[in-house]
């Protein structure tokens, strides 16, 4: 099932180096930031981010503490191989923030995940992965009402 797998992430991935491709970039060593634009991909091991722009926020030891997706055109992707649950995790949401020094994702606008056939859609989807814990908030329509969270879990 989609909600308890999500949080097993490859271990090792954490520890391989990050290869980026982008149309531009911008690196500021001081601020510890770099932002990447232009059909953004971002890959660690088995982790993989694309965005229209990405930005890396890294602390003074230049370890990546934060990434965060943003898609103009389209939504903006999340994939990792998780450990020990056949198939890929993929996450879209027009904007995608991974705060890797909190382990937490938090996925913004059109926010969907997909594992094995279960898929959860909502308008915020936020992951703690410590706590082990999904939450997932509808969209909000016009008349200041919440919309639905939508889930489907495939039969086993």
């Amino acid at each position: 099932m989609l909600i308890p797998g999500i949080v097993l992430a490859l271990s090792e991935d954490r520890r391989k180096p990050v290869g980026i491709e982008s149309d531009s970039a911008s690196l500021d060593h001081k601020k510890g930031m770099s932002v990447f634009r232009g059909s953004v991909i971002m890959t660690q091991g088995t982790t993989q981010i694309k965005g229209d722009v990405v930005t890396i926020y890294n602390n003074k030891e230049r370890e990546v503490t934060r990434v965060v997706a943003e898609g103009n055109r389209k939504r903006a992707y999340y994939a990792e191989q998780q450990e020990g649950v056949k198939g890929k995790l993929q996450a879209w949401g027009m904007t995608i923030d991974y705060n890797i020094s909190e382990d937490q994702i938090v996925l913004l606008n059109e926010a969907e995940v997909s594992q094995g056939g279960d898929i959860l859609k909502g308008e915020r989807i936020e992951y703690d992965i410590l706590q082990q814990s999904v939450r997932a908030i509808g969209k909000f329509v016009n008349d200041g009402s919440k919309g639905r969270v939508r889930m489907i879990i495939k039969p086993r």
